[in-house]
Order: structure tokens, then C-alpha cells, then sequence
């Protein structure tokens, strides 16, 4: 981003991906030590006359309303890039993990790079959801008692946990909300695929984990239509989904099949993502009907996604596909109860 002090007129250039977006900062003028101040919030970019530097000015509710549906989405899946990107130790990690001929050794140097991460990762190994309490302590002796498969669990649990913790004021979800239902519904993914389609595992963990991520982009754009969202959610019909389709003209699972190409993930991820709530329009991806059993579970559990998005129905064909039954997600329910606490409590 290019800016000007207001008092002495010179130029800086800020590194767009050291800026806090969303919030209003000020600094002062290496110059001149004036104040100056920039408005991160929700915005769009204009041409000044010279043409060739962008004045920064906020997006207004009436700014919104001029748009399309379809220039509104494209607006939303530019502004994906204002979100802050999955850990580069994530994806590393994972070339890592896919390598036949790696080692434990090569993948604890990539975990070590990223100080705050291995942390967290060594405060998950000992905590009792993993019953290794108090017996790890380096990162490579966790990826040897861990083993690749859970590894790579704990990696992108705890990778994520700071992007989904935050407060989405436009669906009504305080900080942690969403990061507690996304936990659950990573646990109850890898249990039902561990039931039942074990070579999809890890990826069910993963997809479930970051299956609602389209809410973080949407959120700024919910909040500015909850009015209309509102009065559809009191008159026409209590699903949330319906409303963002109705008031948006799409729903936040649209913009998550966005926001995985990227973060570049595997596109029966982006299938997962795209369809957890409509599984049966997946052409047979599993990881879809798994997540979206997850989603239900998790919900179950007591880790709601939000109010309009808790009481819709399980899909027939999803429980037929893995012939589960209701006792079934019953039974994965309680797991998932006491694996999101311990969990939960250990990267606190």
C-alpha cells in the first residue's frame, strides 16, 4: 500500500501483508513525526486524478447496495486477500509429510522455523487428548511418537486456531465460537473416517477443520446487510444459508471453494468445503457427506456454528453412504465432547 503524510507530503510503501486490515491505525512520520493515520476497515480503491496512486476510502453499506450479486462476490473473492494466509510452516510441513523419502528430522527443522507454532504443538502432544502428558518435549520427539499422519493433524489444528478464533460480529459468533465448532467438526470428521473410509483419515480432519473458513470473509459483508438478513431470517425462513443466498445472492460455502484455491489445498478439499451443507450436489465426493455429518455432530456436541445454521436436517443419502445411524452419531458425539475441551485447554 502506498501512503502520504498529510503534513510533510511524503511517500511510504507498507508491505500489505504487515497491515492489520480491519482496524483503524496510526503511526508517526519517519520525517516529520506527524500523525499518521490509515482506516483498514472494509474499503475500496479509487484512482486519484493522476491516475496512477490509489486513494483508500471505506466501502459504506450504500456503496454495497449498488452492486450486483456478481460483482459483489467478485469484490469479496478479491478482498480474500486481505485475510491472512495459513502459515507458511502448514504448507512446507506437508511437502514434508507427502515425501516418502523424508524424515523425522526434516520435518522437525521446518516446525522450528516458525517458534510460536512448534509451542503450541508440543503444548497439543501433552495434553491428554493425545495421553502423552509431560513425556514430549522437542518437536522431533513428537514427530516420532506422533507419527506423520497425526502430525500433520496437530500441525494444521494448530496453524489454524488463531484464524477461526476470531469474533464474527455478522454472524453473531464471539471469539472462539467458531474455532470450538470447527475443532469439533475436524474430530467427528477423522471418527467417521476412521469408521468408515480410513485412507480419508487425515484428509477428513483437515477439510472438516476449515470447512465454515468462507464466513471469514463474509463476515464484514453479513454484518452489513444483517437488517435485510434479519427481517428474511423473521419473515421468509430461519436458515442462515437461505438468507446469504437471498439478501447476497450466494452463501459463504461459495466463497470458501475461493478461499481454498487460495490457500492452494487439494480440490476434493475445495469439494468438501463448497458442499458440506448440500452433500448430494458433490458427484460422490466423500469428504462433502463426511463434513457434513461432522457439521451435525459438532452441533450435537454443543458446538454450534451460529444462530440459523443449527437446526438444519442430516441428508438420508450422507448416513446411507457410510451406513451410519443415529446411535452412531450419538456415540461419536460424546467423543467429540471431551476431545474439543482437552484440546481447547491445552492451547490456552
Amino acid at each position: 500500500m502506498r501512503i502520504e503524510c498529510k503534513a510533510c507530503h511524503k511517500f511510504y510503501t507498507l508491505p500489505d501483508d504487515r497491515l492489520p486490515h480491519g482496524k483503524v491505525v496510526s503511526f508517526p512520520c519517519p520525517a516529520c513525526k506527524g500523525k499518521i493515520t490509515l482506516d483498514l476497515r472494509i474499503q475500496e480503491e479509487k484512482p486519484d486524478a493522476s491516475g496512477d496512486r490509489l486513494i483508500f476510502k471505506p466501502l459504506t453499506e450504500e456503496a454495497e447496495s449498488d452492486l450486483s450479486s456478481d460483482d459483489l462476490k467478485k469484490r469479496i473473492i478479491k478482498r480474500i486477500n486481505d485475510l491472512p494466509p495459513m502459515p507458511k510452516v502448514l504448507f512446507k510441513a506437508r511437502e514434508v509429510l507427502s515425501d516418502s523419502n523424508s524424515s523425522f528430522k526434516d520435518i522437525s527443522k521446518i516446525i522450528e522455523t516458525d517458534q510460536a507454532i512448534a509451542a503450541k504443538i508440543l503444548k497439543v502432544a501433552n495434553s491428554a487428548y493425545y495421553g502423552l502428558s509431560g513425556m514430549v518435549s522437542s518437536i522431533h520427539q513428537a514427530s516420532v511418537v506422533l507419527g506423520y499422519q497425526t502430525l500433520e493433524q496437530v500441525i494444521t489444528m494448530v496453524s489454524s486456531s488463531s484464524l477461526l478464533g476470531k469474533q464474527l460480529r455478522g454472524y453473531g459468533l464471539q471469539a472462539g465460537i467458531l474455532w470450538k465448532h470447527s475443532l469439533g467438526t475436524a474430530i467427528a470428521s477423522r471418527l467417521i473416517a476412521k469408521l468408515r473410509a480410513p485412507s480419508l483419515e487425515n484428509d477428513a480432519f483437515s477439510a472438516g477443520l476449515i470447512h465454515d473458513a468462507g464466513k471469514l470473509a463474509l463476515d464484514p459483508h453479513v454484518l452489513s446487510k444483517r437488517r435485510e438478513i434479519d427481517s428474511f431470517l423473521r419473515d421468509k425462513s430461519p436458515s442462515f444459508l437461505e438468507a446469504e443466498r437471498h439478501v447476497l445472492g450466494f452463501d459463504h460455502t461459495e466463497i470458501a471453494h475461493d478461499l481454498s484455491q487460495k490457500w492452494k489445498l487439494p480440490e476434493n478439499h475445495a469439494a468438501a468445503m463448497r458442499y458440506h451443507h448440500t452433500p448430494g450436489e458433490a458427484n460422490g465426493n466423500l469428504l462433502a457427506h463426511i463434513v457434513h455429518l461432522a457439521d451435525h455432530i459438532a452441533k450435537q456436541s454443543g458446538y454450534g456454528s451460529g444462530p440459523g445454521f443449527d437446526n438444519q436436517p442430516v441428508h438420508a443419502e450422507s448416513l446411507e453412504k457410510f451406513k451410519l445411524k443415529s446411535e452412531n452419531l450419538e456415540e461419536i458425539s460424546g467423543q467429540v465432547k471431551a476431545s474439543v475441551e482437552e484440546i481447547t485447554a491445552s492451547l490456552n
